[in-house]
């Protein structure tokens, strides 16, 4: 399939996907039973879109084209109200959190259509295995170039996205010494991390015709990089985060990448290069494992920083851009979360501390879903 031309998209407008756990009652293993919900809950919506994901277990929300985070709550706050009518009916509970603290991968039945079954032939467990949930961030972009240009200059934060979303400590069962497990799962991948080094739109469209020789991509939506121009949408699309336990915390992370669009494309502050490139997967790596407790290593100076506080210069540096788009809620809400050095994985891994079991876990992030 050709790559399509870049749809041309006010800048800095927003679309937020949420990857949700469905779960079943009472022992809060994940359930097999999306597609059920998914019908039943369609047509309630007023706005968004609730869809099929890789496997039964799991639901997707996604907003409209939101010219701001308050846009993108709203839209949110009424899908969810409407899942959690429906599940209720169906016996069924959602959650957030980037991974399921203890199903296993065998069970997962992998959903009826066609771009995830050709997926199944061609990765084949490993699709199973990617029962996991992510938050994506579409930003709009004015051409194919801003798109190139934000992809590389929200890669140098790609880090911070990761540590300030962690929410996936718990897999099979187990503590994985990880704040977000999650990215591990995709490492396997062929496209996985960061895109092939590319300057221009006009470089990408060579790329994407090169790789489409191949029998193993068939659209942009085939290629699973971390952060990846969609452009049929006109966006920058960054796919990093866990999902968060809250809607909140979404819309905060959403806040935070479009603030962070408009600083990149307004000021232009970097001179990108391939060789920005050269310690992505350490740092990566770093905010994966430890969160906000990792360090970074500077790959021009070789200096290391906490990625704390690396992060709450990011927040101060793009503070004035979120008042622009008014995100400025977000910054102060994230910011605060960085003070106090919390993220969510510690939080599950305190609840498991103090006495709580992964069964008793998973409720209790159900209740937090329904603001119980």
């Amino acid at each position: 399939m050709p790559l399509p031309d870049f749809h041309i998209s006010t800048p800095f407008t927003l679309g937020i996907e949420l990857e949700m756990q469905v779960v079943n009652p009472p022992g809060y293993d994940l359930s097999q039973d999306s597609s059920h919900l998914i019908d039943a809950v369609i047509p309630h919506l007023q706005a968004g879109e609730v869809k099929h994901d890789i496997t039964e277990s799991m639901l997707e929300m996604a907003t409209g084209i939101c010219h701001n985070i308050d846009q993108a709550a709203a839209e949110f706050s009424a899908m969810q109200q409407a899942i959690l009518n429906v599940a209720a009916n169906h016996h069924l509970a959602i959650c957030g959190g980037g991974t399921h603290p203890f199903q296993t991968w065998q069970r997962q039945q992998v959903c009826d259509d066609k771009r995830y079954q050709r997926n199944l032939e061609s990765y084949g467990y490993l699709i199973q295995q990617a029962t996991v949930f992510g938050q994506h961030v579409h930003v709009g972009c004015a051409s194919g170039d801003d798109a190139i240009n934000l992809l590389h200059g929200l890669s140098r934060f790609v880090p911070h996205f990761i540590a300030l979303s962690a929410a996936s400590p718990y897999m099979q069962g187990s503590d994985t010494r990880f704040a977000s497990s999650r990215l591990n799962i995709f490492s396997a991948f062929p496209d996985n991390g960061p895109i092939p080094w590319v300057s221009n739109w006009q470089e990408f469209e060579g790329l994407f015709r090169r790789l489409s020789y191949t029998s193993m991509v068939d659209s942009i939506k085939d290629l699973h990089w971390d952060i990846r121009p969609s452009p049929h949408f006109g966006t920058v699309e960054v796919r990093v985060m866990d999902t968060p336990l809250t809607l909140s915390h979404a819309v905060n992370m959403a806040g935070l990448i479009q603030a962070t669009a408009c600083w990149l494309l307004s000021e232009r502050p970097f001179k990108h290069q391939e060789r920005d490139y050269l310690l992505y997967k350490f740092n990566r790596f770093q905010a994966c494992r430890y969160g906000l407790e990792g360090i970074l290593t500077d790959v021009h100076t070789g200096e290391h920083h906490p990625l704390a506080d690396d992060t709450l210069r990011l927040l101060e540096k793009v503070a004035p851009f979120a008042d622009k788009v008014n995100a400025t809620s977000a910054i102060e809400a994230l910011h605060l979360q960085v003070k106090n050095g919390l993220n969510e994985a510690q939080q599950m891994r305190h609840f498991i501390a103090e006495g709580g079991s992964l069964t008793g876990l998973v409720k209790k992030h159900t209740e937090i879903w329904a603001g119980l």
